[in-house]
């Protein structure tokens, strides 16, 4: 038993060393991901896109004047649409306002690939999960081509990059409040969007008050790369240095228990 402690020792040097590497980040493919938006200003709206029938509309048809709760997303992504997207409509869900009567809830995806198809399976998900009959109507799933996209992106301050190596998008996360006359009169950071803040947000934005401070301009960097890395395809730092610990300290537990047994296997030997 006396040459297990020099072996689990290496196994601890090994552990940390092997992390430190797969931990690693493309920074410079995540430097080009952020969310500013330019809160008061007018978003694109003219540009075309595909509803979950397939039929043309643009995002000022889609307003019906009336506010909106706007989220950029990919309908193929592995993580962060996901939990921004299960967010908002379980925050929706706790809201007072109805979907369609005194707003409109719309996804838009950023990736040109994605079709009416995909887009008609998230909005049955989000319809379903949203549990309100009658307000089918308030929800949108759109796609579009490269052109309406990147117009509507650069409106809102919304920049994300193609990562080639694992064919995920490197993105940000979190929901835009439009006025009826698609204004941007705020923008929630992140993937939860606690019920309280998003119905006056609603509000806010039904009335046309641009919000003075945004959320947008507190920690965007910390879900653009701790949440979720799409350059690895792993969780991010905050999440590995989280297994790193628990592992090292498995290992200590190890070390401990071999050294306890040592001890006892030297102590009979001397009785």
């Amino acid at each position: 038993m006396r040459f297990y402690l020099p072996v689990l020792l290496s196994f601890v040097f090994c552990l940390v060393t092997a992390n430190g590497v797969v931990g690693q980040t493309s920074r410079e493919l995540l430097n080009d991901v952020s969310l500013v938006p330019p809160i008061g200003k007018e978003i694109a709206l003219d540009g075309v896109f595909r509803n979950h029938h397939g039929q043309d509309t643009t995002l000022r048809k889609t307003l019906q004047d009336k506010p909106a709760v706007l989220c950029l997303v990919y309908f193929e992504c592995p993580m962060l649409c996901k939990l921004a997207a299960d967010g908002l409509v379980r925050s929706l869900a706790e809201v007072k306002a109805n979907a369609g009567t005194d707003f409109q809830a719309i996804l838009v995806s950023f990736d040109p690939r994605d079709t009416p198809e995909k887009a008609t399976a998230s909005l049955k998900q989000l319809v379903r999960r949203y549990a309100r009959p009658g307000t089918e109507q308030g929800w949108h799933c759109l796609t579009g081509n490269e052109t309406s996209i990147e117009a509507l992106t650069s409106s809102l301050g919304y920049h994300y990059v193609w990562d080639e190596e694992t064919k995920q998008f490197a993105h940000p996360a979190g929901v835009f409040l439009l006025s009826p006359q698609g204004v941007i009169t705020d923008c929630l950071n992140g993937v939860e969007f606690p019920e309280v803040k998003l119905a006056a947000a609603i509000e806010s934005a039904r009335l046309g008050t641009v919000a003075e401070v945004s959320d947008a301009d507190g920690p965007t960097s910390f879900l653009r790369c701790y949440v979720y890395d799409p350059t690895t395809g792993k969780f991010g730092s905050a999440v590995q240095w989280t297994v790193r610990v628990l592992g090292i300290a498995t290992v200590l537990a190890l070390v401990f228990g071999v050294t306890t047994l040592i001890r006892r296997d030297r102590l009979t030997r001397e009785i």
